[in-house]
């Protein structure tokens, strides 16, 4: 029993500062990203209309991933009292906020960049491709509203919510319990699902025809007998590599958002770990695909290191 009892207490801890490391890379890689657009519009005096859509992007994610710090930290630690409560509803609030509002960011940069690379002859992407860096800020305005809206009903839920396993016994209270709490998820789930379906049914439909005119136009620059090595090609094939995997990783972040919000992790030994662990990693991926794959992320984040280097 006590063997049993060290080693839950040694996983439980491996996972809290597995978690810690990601939200402080997390944190640090997005707040590098916004460091170096700002840096480019001190230089520039202007900014690309999609760095601005990703400085957004970075912020959200970098305080989603804050968020996150400080909900493990509450629990696990007990930083506020029993009797204040309202502060993990706040924090859940707030990290749903983050989430829809990076969701939207994310749709945004999407149907941004769609707009601008595909070539359709339609009145729809004709008006688009001529207005659109002009809505941008006017997007990203109504996505802070909507996801305000749509994140205010979880603090509800917050606070009425039983989040322990549900057991099938034969005991009339448990059973009126178990009742009750499913109830209560399939409530949860059903905000969720109106909160977050409709951005990422809008981004999976731009990056669907982002990245089958991306396909075409590279097979048909093969036809033509552009060399592997033809910049072009180059450039599309790493915007069809990117888009790709930005795709794979917003469906692995919504289908874990959705078993989240499903209470599937509550089936686990350690549920809000586990949790955040599926929450955390796939915005992590992401970002740091970013950094890595941009020349400008990486000598900033190069000429950090070698600074930090010389301090030490």
């Amino acid at each position: 029993m006590k063997m049993t009892m060290m080693r839950d207490f040694s996983v439980q801890y491996t996972l809290i500062v597995v978690l810690y490391v990601k939200c402080l890379i997390g944190f640090t890689v997005n707040m590098i990203m916004v460091a170096t657009n700002v840096m480019k519009w001190k230089i520039r005096k202007s900014l690309p209309t999609s760095d601005k859509i990703l400085s957004h992007l970075a912020i959200s994610r970098g305080l989603y991933f804050v968020n996150i710090f400080i909900q493990i930290s509450g629990v696990h630690f007990e930083l506020w009292p029993r009797q204040k409560q309202f502060v993990p509803s706040i924090l859940y609030i707030l990290s749903m906020f983050l989430y829809y509002v990076s969701q939207w960011i994310a749709t945004t940069l999407c149907v941004f960049y769609c707009v601008k690379i595909v070539s359709y002859n339609c009145a729809l992407c004709l008006f688009l491709k001529s207005r659109i860096s002009t809505m941008v800020p006017w997007l990203v305005t109504a996505s802070l509203i909507m996801s305000f809206i749509s994140s205010l009903p979880f603090g509800w839920y917050r606070n009425h919510l039983k989040t322990h396993k549900i057991f099938n016994t034969s005991s009339e209270n448990n059973t009126n319990y178990g009742h009750d709490t499913t109830l209560d998820l399939m409530g949860q789930f059903l905000i969720f699902a109106a909160g977050s379906f409709p951005p990422f049914i809008i981004f999976c439909a731009a990056n669907f025809l982002l990245i089958c005119f991306l396909f075409m136009h590279t097979q048909r620059m093969k036809s033509n007998g552009s060399h592997v090595h033809n910049p072009n090609l180059k450039s599309h094939f790493g915007a069809l590599k990117s888009m790709s995997l930005f795709l794979v990783l917003q469906i692995l972040l919504f289908i874990g958002m959705n078993l989240f919000a499903s209470g599937k992790f509550l089936q686990f030994q350690y549920p809000m770990l586990i949790s955040w662990m599926v929450r955390c990693s796939p915005p992590l991926l992401h970002s740091i695909y970013l950094i890595s794959a941009s020349d400008d992320v990486r000598k900033v984040f190069t000429s950090m290191c070698s600074g930090l280097m010389r301090c030490f």
